[in-house]
């Protein structure tokens, strides 16, 4: 059990009494469960970062197969329910629009390995994000458990005065 020492004057509400010695306070359990759960989202964290950190070249897109018609018009694609010819193209979006290029044979092992890395990459980054957010909320948390509520004043038990003067309605 960690023991934590608070050396403040301060009035113990529940108790009622002057206290001027340190104290001896026991953190909450709540604490230590949102202490360990930090710990497990670091150890996430450092494990999404080193992927990161792995990350060579990319490209941003997808790649797929599109049947396409040559233009030919004494080409077997041309005819109604001939069959269309198959191109390798990239993908990607730029300034708002999407763009496509034809990938060469030789290349698409290459490119195909590239956007994926380039998902890879972004898979991470979402996943960053979200531990992100779960390690603010749990520092959140951590801090609800082990804030102490406020001293209590001597005046607590007299009736608050009012102040300024009021009239009666007429």
């Amino acid at each position: 059990m960690l023991i934590v020492y608070y050396d403040k004057r301060c009035f113990m509400r529940s108790v009622g009494v002057l206290q001027s010695q340190k104290l001896a306070m026991p953190v909450p359990a709540p604490a230590n469960h949102h202490r360990q759960i930090l710990r497990d989202l670091m150890a996430d964290y450092d494990r999404q970062l080193s992927h990161i950190l792995q990350v060579g070249e990319l490209l941003k897109g997808s790649v797929y197969e599109m049947q396409t018609r040559c233009g030919n018009p004494s080409c077997h694609c041309a005819k109604p329910r001939g069959q269309r010819h198959a191109a390798t193209v990239l993908s990607w979006s730029e300034t708002g629009r999407t763009r496509t290029r034809s990938v060469p044979a030789p290349d698409r092992v290459r490119v195909r390995r590239l956007t994926a890395q380039y998902r890879r990459l972004r898979q991470a980054r979402t996943a960053v994000i979200q531990l992100h957010r779960q390690i603010l909320r749990t520092i959140d948390h951590l801090e609800e458990a082990l804030r102490l509520p406020p001293p209590a004043s001597a005046s607590d038990s007299a009736p608050i005065p009012r102040t300024g003067s009021r009239r009666p309605r007429g």
